[in-house]
């Protein structure tokens, strides 16, 4: 083998690895991310008002933190989400928006943000839908 066959291994793991690795650092803009949320028909089943309870999916002010599928919707709540068992956090959210049905097998969740700055921004709207 030679010396430079390692080094294009090492070479091509880290070209690999620069996507996931900046998906999960990418620096969120609420105000697009609020955007995006509006825009990209995720109001159709989320609400984001404390009084918005009446959606397909489960209303998001306070996700982050939240017990995945432990929340009210009018589909119930998610056997598939619970059996996933996270917490919802930056990372968490990220990981599942990049492709909830393959995060989730069985999910009802349509929505995929391949995009990592796209999910950053709504990461960053999520975060500041508190309680």
């Amino acid at each position: 083998m030679s010396a430079i066959r390692p080094i294009r291994l090492f070479a091509l793991a880290a070209l690999l690895a620069t996507p996931a690795a900046y998906a999960a650092d990418a620096e969120g803009d609420a105000a697009n991310g609020k955007e995006l949320f509006m825009t990209n028909g995720c109001p159709a089943c989320h609400g984001v008002s404390k009084e918005d309870n009446s959606k397909v999916g489960p209303n998001l002010i306070g996700v982050v933190g939240r017990q995945a599928g432990t929340t009210q919707s009018l589909l119930g709540p998610s056997e598939n989400l619970k059996k996933y068992g996270v917490t919802w956090s930056a990372e968490t959210l990220d990981e599942f928006l990049a492709n909830p049905n393959a995060k989730v097998p069985g999910t009802a969740m349509m929505g995929i943000l391949t995009d990592p700055q796209q999910r950053a921004d709504v990461i960053a709207f999520l975060s500041t839908l508190t309680n």
